[in-house]
């Protein structure tokens, strides 16, 4: 068998979904290497790049994140002159083969997880964590699409990180959809300075 039928018979097991994510990446060596630097990489979101991200969060026109304790602390300013102060604490995350991955985070007060502008900030922290964890395999432009959004329970915010435009993107593509699926995070934590993420396969 050449190396071209090998490849096509790949492709038509990824097209099938008959491998799982890291069985697909067995075959491909430099998605391999990829996903073992993403794996030896400290991945860290710090304040400053957290706050960018919130700042360009729909009607933001100041934002200012801190973390520590535990909890991410958001203080944003709106363009209707209203202003929002909560506490974000990362919760969990939940990664199935082929499936969800989702990312948990509690709100305090409880009151402003109803605030339409809070699942907002939330969306716009999950995007960049979504684009730390997977963005050698995003492409490097903007994708221009519908943004990902949060869903409720009780206090909890809960985003769907295959949701991100860009990953949403790259899942169209059967050999990025496998390091994507293969690639996930075990845990999002909030240390002082910033969200840390632990990868893993």
């Amino acid at each position: 068998m050449t190396r071209l039928d090998v490849a096509r018979s790949f492709l038509r097991s990824a097209a099938g979904g008959i491998f799982s994510g890291v069985e697909r990446l067995k075959l491909i060596p430099s998605l391999r290497k990829l996903v073992e630097t993403v794996l030896r990489q400290r991945l860290v979101l710090p304040d400053g790049k957290l706050t960018a991200a919130v700042a360009k969060a729909p009607d933001v026109t100041e934002a200012t994140v801190s973390t520590r304790d535990g909890q991410m602390r958001v203080d944003a300013s709106f363009r209707d002159g209203g202003r929002l102060l909560v506490h974000l604490r990362p919760l969990g995350t939940t990664f199935a083969p082929r499936g969800a991955k989702e990312w948990s985070v509690g709100v305090e007060p409880e009151s402003a997880a109803v605030d339409p502008r809070c699942a907002d900030i939330v969306v716009a922290i999950a995007t960049e964590v979504a684009r730390t964890l997977w963005g050698p395999f995003l492409r490097t432009q903007r994708v221009r699409a519908r943004p990902a959004t949060a869903h409720r329970e009780g206090a909890v915010l809960i985003v769907d990180l295959r949701n991100v435009a860009e990953v949403r993107a790259a899942l169209g593509q059967p050999l990025l959809a496998a390091a994507i699926d293969a690639l996930n995070v075990r845990s999002i934590e909030a240390e002082d300075g910033g969200l840390r993420l632990l990868a893993g396969l």
